[in-house]
């Protein structure tokens, strides 16, 4: 009897031993979340290949959510304030992909409407630079990585004139984070003397393919493979380098389908020609 006694206590031992192990070690299965946040460029082909890529990945999840026309300009047209933090709870992402600011050479509004700094205006630059912090650190978490993708060239001389002010305050303000990594996108698009490329070798296409559309800024499908095939790798590189603290969702959160939501996809593909406030 004793025996029997013995057997069983040792048994319940290792048995208890096993299930505060298996509660301590993380959960491999738990697959890796990227955010994909944006104007239209995360509308069309580039941010629907960026998440396929991602999603074909054993492990890892990607979500889209984007809205074309849109930037940290005008809040009260489309409040991307709000709507990252409100992404960043949902999802719980380990990493955070962000490509923006074509749309943001105006004035800088408040939600309302009621106009703050006008365009061109002395004070502009620090206040957008401010709005880019600010929106930065609503996306953040501890564990959590953000890479904010740099404007492609579009050889748009009026265009890049405003993007030339814009580009140095997105780098600047990812570069004051240590969570943060700026993706510059230049090398992508331009040859070795530094002219933009019109045609490229795309996976999937026999012959070189034309990577933007007409209106020069907006990539065609062959263009927007071509630029996610570019940045699928950093977004990998950082996932790898994530640490696995975040908190454990819901079954509900995990098992949600990963789709871009709120009139985006599908529904606003005609609006590309306007999604970039161009001169």
């Amino acid at each position: 009897m004793e025996t029997h006694l013995a057997r069983a206590l040792v048994c319940l031992v290792v048995l208890l031993a096993g299930v505060v192990h298996a509660a301590e070690a993380p959960d491999a299965s738990r697959p890796r979340t990227v955010l994909l946040l944006g104007d239209s460029l995360i509308v069309t082909s580039f941010g629907e290949h960026l998440e396929t890529l991602l999603n074909a990945r054993p492990g890892i999840r990607a979500v889209r959510r984007a809205k074309s026309s849109t930037g940290l300009s005008r809040p009260d047209f489309f409040d991307w304030m709000a709507t990252g933090r409100e992404e960043v709870e949902r999802h719980q992402p380990d990493v955070v992909v962000v490509i923006m600011g074509g749309n943001d050479g105006q004035g800088l509004t408040d939600g309302k409407g009621k106009a703050q700094v006008q365009w061109g205006a002395s004070g502009w630059t620090s206040a957008y630079r401010q709005r880019v912090e600010t929106f930065l650190g609503l996306l953040a978490a501890p564990g959590r990585k953000i890479l904010w993708v740099e404007l492609p060239v579009t050889g748009l001389k009026n265009f890049e004139r405003k993007l030339g002010i814009i580009r140095p305050l997105l780098r600047q303000a990812v570069a004051s984070r240590e969570d943060s990594v700026h993706l510059e996108t230049k090398s992508f698009f331009t040859d070795g003397r530094g002219a933009m490329l019109k045609e490229a070798r795309v996976d999937g296409f026999r012959k070189p393919m034309r990577l933007k559309m007409d209106d020069g800024v907006h990539f065609t499908l062959a263009g927007g493979r071509y630029f996610a095939s570019r940045v699928f790798p950093s977004v990998l590189a950082l996932l790898e380098s994530v640490e696995d603290t975040r908190p454990s969702p819901s079954d509900e959160a995990m098992t949600e389908p990963a789709v871009c939501r709120e009139g985006d996809a599908a529904s606003e593909v005609p609006m590309m020609p306007v999604a970039f406030c161009s001169p």
